[in-house]
């Protein structure tokens, strides 16, 4: 009897050099694999989303739309956020590198190719992936049978993020955790709800994903993802289809100096690094829609120590008449703040937001690398 192999996997190839289309597809053929080619970055993305391949060799430098460009695309679309993306570059500098795993790539092959180490690296995402299918898996049978409570980290930051106000109360109408990661690195989640807004259930659902989904293994953009898909089948075990979730979440690499943030929709975070002019990061994506599906880009920053990020829930600016106002304020009370002391920035930030008025059902956190 004849067995054939359970899983076949096809490669869709993207370059609009004829050349390296024809040696990749040359090579792959001949090592089993299944094989589609496009020489242009419109008819790739046309041809990911039809075919579904595992995985996608994708030039960098084409006419048109760019290799970045269309890795960022294929991210955000929910029928093929999850293919694996490897570039094809002649671009070797840490800035593009950065700029390519920014846009979603899992890895990048230098031109000219080696086809041995172009076949080694294709196995080895191919399995990644798969079994990445499989943790997704096992994971949402955990969220699933999550217990009411989820027990908090005590971690400390060593005083490196306050909010105001200095103890917020339980809301309906946003989420602020924070993750405690190796070697002094720390994440932010900031989400904000509108109705219906956030219940019990859900916080301990978010914060279990959170767990499940940070650490080494997973990039923000991945994290954030993993969160949304999570909320999405708590709002759909409920019956709850209509919801608007925006948020921003953020990673501190203290052992690198840098930053990566994605920013879905929220406000914009304003970065005050310590020599420098004051960054405003919009979003890159709209709000979070359907709650995961599709991987949203995300941005690195520098983050030198005794740089400064602010980050707030839109009830924060409610005492003005537009969120621009609002904004133009709290970047002038943010350049103007104390810089010896984070935790009276903070207070003094938030306060001169108020007007006098009561405290809003909102949060401004402050975090200092």
């Amino acid at each position: 009897m004849t067995i054939s192999p359970n899983f076949v996997p096809r490669i869709l190839v993207i370059d609009d050099e004829p050349f390296n289309l024809e040696f990749l597809e040359m090579v792959l053929r001949q090592h089993g694999y299944r094989v589609s080619l496009a020489n242009s970055g419109k008819m790739g993305m046309k041809l990911a989303e039809s075919l579904q391949p595992d995985l996608i060799l994708l030039d960098i430098m084409m006419p048109g739309e760019t290799g970045f460009e269309c890795a960022t695309i294929l991210r955000l679309s929910p029928e093929t956020s999850e293919i694996p993306i490897i570039f094809l570059t002649a671009l070797d500098d840490p800035k593009s590198s950065l700029k390519g795993f920014d846009a979603g790539a899992v890895d990048f092959i230098t031109k000219p190719f080696e086809y041995r180490e172009v076949l080694n690296r294709i196995r080895l995402h191919l399995r990644v992936a798969r079994n990445d299918k499989l943790m997704l898996h096992y994971n949402a049978l955990i969220l699933k049978d999550i217990t009411p409570e989820f027990k908090e980290d005590t971690t400390s930051f060593d005083k490196s993020s306050f909010t105001f106000p200095e103890e917020p109360r339980e809301s309906g109408s946003y989420l602020y955790e924070t993750v405690a990661l190796p070697n002094r690195s720390e994440s932010h989640l900031l989400l904000n709800f509108s109705s219906p807004q956030l219940d019990k259930e859900a916080t301990n659902i978010i914060r279990a994903a959170l767990s499940l989904y940070s650490g080494p293994l997973y990039r923000p953009s991945e994290t954030f993802r993993s969160v949304g898909v999570a909320l999405l089948k708590h709002r759909n075990s409920k019956g709850q289809d209509s919801i608007r979730v925006d948020g921003i979440h953020m990673q501190i690499d203290r052992g690198t100096d840098s930053m990566t943030v994605v920013n879905a929709g929220s406000l914009p975070a304003i970065l005050i690094p310590v020599d420098g002019v004051t960054t405003f990061i919009e979003p890159q994506s709209g709000a979070l829609g359907d709650l995961g599906k599709g991987l949203l880009p995300c941005s690195s920053f520098e983050m030198k120590k005794g740089s400064r990020l602010f980050i707030y829930s839109r009830e924060m600016l409610s005492s003005f008449k537009s969120s621009g106002e609002g904004i133009k304020q709290l970047k002038k009370a943010c350049e103007l703040s104390d810089a010896s002391n984070l935790k009276a920035t903070c207070q003094a930030v938030g306060k001169a937001l108020l007007k006098d008025t009561s405290v809003p059902d909102g949060i401004l956190v402050a975090i200092e690398a």
